[in-house]
């Protein structure tokens, strides 16, 4: 549907709420009271709620434990990881810089690295205090989880991003902004500034610029999105893009995080999908859409809508106050006739509507966290209306259950969603369903993509190749696709194509740390020493925190006999993931004629380690066996040692037989000596399960000279 807003059906530049606030005060002013307004900003000491945190937060899967602590006026997360004696054998901390969230439930929080912004681990609860953010219990990410778009699109109006590089925006503006439901501002403030200057009469002319949708009262002024001259459905889409919470969101084809504006479909953005029928509670939008209040109402003049409780050009309702809009149908004389007898007392227009008919649940993904469900329903009585689960996801959008494109979205969902759950299973159905679904000359790149990663995640190269070279062809200037050929293109031995495949990647986005720092562990398998260097230290210089790249520059030092510089980079990478320590323990110098290993022998580690975390007793080892071969001990019978790269990415299984120890040649899956550079190695158990627990993994190193 084409907008009758001029400053959404083109290109319009994004002004600020600063700049509307001239001629809106009384609206900003009541804005700024709603908790969107706060939803992101900078932490200063004038906003601080927090108290410090001296007793130590365990974080028990890693050992890792968290302290908050005020230094200088400033707050800092503090990780630590406790030792024998008193002195914790690690340390690191991080700036608490920015903030997430209004504080009513939760604030957590962001570091700030050379512009980049990581979550940290701890986030403030209003009724608890300190805790761990959501997800971390679970899955520490530490200092690394870098913030996606997704988030900062509904918790800021419209950043500036830096290309195909999350976490970076050269412009960001605190809070849900005026921009955020009215769309960008600039025509508005120019039209206006041009009516004042120009006088009252050629004002108004020019401030109706009527595109010929009429509505009544006459003309209106379009210039600016004004949510409540929308359709219902576009209306709550403006609510939706923030207020819809599923397991499984995709972008559809050519879209990116910041496309969608008011007025427009969200439907067109994204293809949401929930897990097995579940959706999150603070899916407001879509629980109110269960609502027989909704359903009722939603074909009349006045439907019940999220702005129908929430209008933020209003101040926030009081408990008092909130229940009005019930009253608006349920009014003294309804209630009277409708409730039995015995609930008349409770149902008068002085009660709490929405205490009953809206309870507080508790939400399973919030550590802490309770909500208002949005399911306006009769306790004990209501279900909601919810459809069959469709496992492993079920599409939210009708046009993702019968539109022309819903088996290709459905599909693309899929693979998401067994990245997400690490289900290999879900990867086989979608690439078997994905497949036949893409046609030559259609403009598929991000289903070409996921069909790569697909194939890529069950060890099938030579098919993720050609998916990705698709991709790749379609949208040539994307670093993440360009990065995926890359990998899998040297996987198969190509070396040149894969160096020019990154080199590609980095002339889009120089400031792709992570991908600089692969391209230079390729440089260094290749044997190009002092090229791999200099893109290691461009790399650390972007992203100084970047442990991995520190480690493998050690290496790159330690295979030029540079000892004392090889040392610093070690102890450095170590210093930032303790984790690394356990590879300095299983370093090997490795020597390769042809198609095999000639020569293996360990190497002792040149890093300053005093009080280094080492592998504890029965965990999976890592030792030189024979001049040829090494050997993973501690072992499960019946399963497999996954031998991967840092990121993850899986080079080989080497089936561990009946346990105890298991011999490796030192050859990758394709056949050919594993090249210099950081691996990781963990045990799969038998019937697919990762092990947990102390013997599961342990991280070695490969120098080759």
């Amino acid at each position: 549907m084409e907008s009758r807003f001029a400053n959404v059906a083109t290109t319009v530049a994004y002004v600020g709420d600063s700049t509307c606030v001239g001629c809106h005060a009384a609206s900003a002013e009541a804005y700024a009271r709603h908790s969107m307004a706060r939803s992101f900003h900078p932490w200063t000491p004038a906003v601080r709620v927090e108290s410090t945190l001296v007793r130590a937060l365990l974080n028990v899967p890693t050992g890792y434990a968290y302290r908050v602590v005020d230094s200088g006026g400033a707050l800092y997360q503090v990780e630590t990881r406790p030792g024998d004696a008193a002195t914790p054998v690690h340390e690191l901390r991080r700036r608490i810089d920015y903030v997430m969230g209004s504080g009513r439930l939760a604030r957590t929080y962001f570091t700030e690295e050379n512009g980049r912004l990581f979550q940290l681990p701890l986030t403030w609860y209003a009724d608890h205090g300190w805790d761990f953010s959501p997800g971390y219990e679970v899955n520490n990410a530490r200092f690394s989880r870098t913030l996606p778009d997704r988030c900062i699109a509904c918790h800021s109006s419209y950043p500036q991003a830096a290309p195909h590089l999350e976490g970076k925006y050269p412009v960001l503006r605190p809070g849900i902004g005026c921009e955020r439901c009215h769309g960008p501002g600039a025509l508005h403030v120019q039209t206006r500034q041009a009516s004042a200057a120009a006088g009252l009469a050629a004002g108004l002319a020019a401030a109706v610029r009527d595109t010929g949708a009429r509505v009544p009262g006459g003309t209106f002024d379009s210039t600016i999105v004004n949510p409540a001259r929308l359709p219902l459905d576009r209306r709550l889409d403006v609510c939706e893009q923030c207020h819809v919470h599923t397991s499984v969101a995709v972008l559809r084809e050519r879209r990116k995080a910041f496309d969608f504006t008011p007025a427009g479909q969200l439907a067109a953005q994204y293809a949401f999908f929930k897990n097995g029928g579940d959706i999150d509670l603070v899916s407001h939008a879509d629980r109110l859409r269960q609502s027989a209040c909704f359903v009722a109402s939603k074909d009349s003049s006045t439907p019940l809508e999220c702005a129908s409780c929430h209008n933020p050009h209003e101040p926030p309702p009081t408990k008092a106050t909130r229940n009005q809009p019930c009253l608006s149908c349920h009014s003294g004389s309804s209630l009277a006739t409708r409730v039995p007898a015995a609930s008349r007392a409770t149902h008068t227009p002085a009660s709490d509507c929405v205490s009953c008919h809206m309870p507080v649940v508790k939400e399973r993904t919030v550590p802490h966290g309770t909500f208002s469900d949005h399911w306006i329903r009769v306790p004990g009585r209501d279900t909601p209306r919810t459809t069959p689960p469709m496992l492993p996801i079920e599409p939210y959008f009708t046009r993702d259950r019968d539109g022309p494109e819903a088996a290709r979205h459905g599909a693309m969902g899929k693979v998401v969603f067994a990245a997400l759950a690490n289900d290999g299973r879900v990867f086989d159905q979608a690439a078997t369903e994905l497949a036949p679904l893409l046609t030559r000359g259609a403009d598929t790149p991000q289903a070409y993509f996921l069909l790569g990663v697909a194939h890529n995640q069950r060890g099938r190269s030579t098919e993720a190749r050609d998916a990705f070279t698709r991709a790749a062809a379609l949208d040539p200037r994307n670093p993440d696709i360009l990065r995926a050929l890359a990998q899998v293109t040297h996987r198969l031995g190509k070396t040149d194509d894969a160096l020019a495949l990154y080199v590609r990647a980095l002339a889009v986005q120089p400031a792709l740390a992570w991908v600089r720092a692969e391209y230079a562990d390729v440089l260094q398998q290749d044997g190009q020493l002092d090229a791999a260097i200099r893109e290691y230290r461009a790399a650390l210089r972007e992203q100084p925190s970047l442990a991995t790249a520190h480690f493998t520059l050690g290496l790159a030092l330690l295979a030029q006999q540079q000892i004392g510089e090889a040392g610093q980079a070690l102890t450095e990478a170590v210093r930032l993931d303790p984790a690394l320590a356990g590879a300095l323990d299983a370093l090997l110098d490795v020597q390769a004629k042809g198609s095999r290993v000639s020569n293996v022998q360990p190497l002792l580690s040149p890093a300053t380690l005093v009080r280094a975390a080492r592998a504890t007793p029965g965990s999976l080892g890592v030792r030189v066996a024979s001049p040829t071969a090494v050997q993973f001990t501690n072992t499960p019978p019946n399963g497999f040692v996954l031998v991967s790269a840092p990121d993850g990415t899986l080079l080989l299984a080497v089936p561990t037989g009946t346990g105890g120890s298991v011999t490796w040649d030192l050859r990758t899956g394709e056949g050919r000596p594993i090249g210099a550079g950081l691996y990781r190695a963990e045990v799969q158990a038998r019937g697919g399960a990762l092990m947990p627990g102390a013997r599961s993994s342990a991280y070695f190193a490969i120098v080759r000279r």
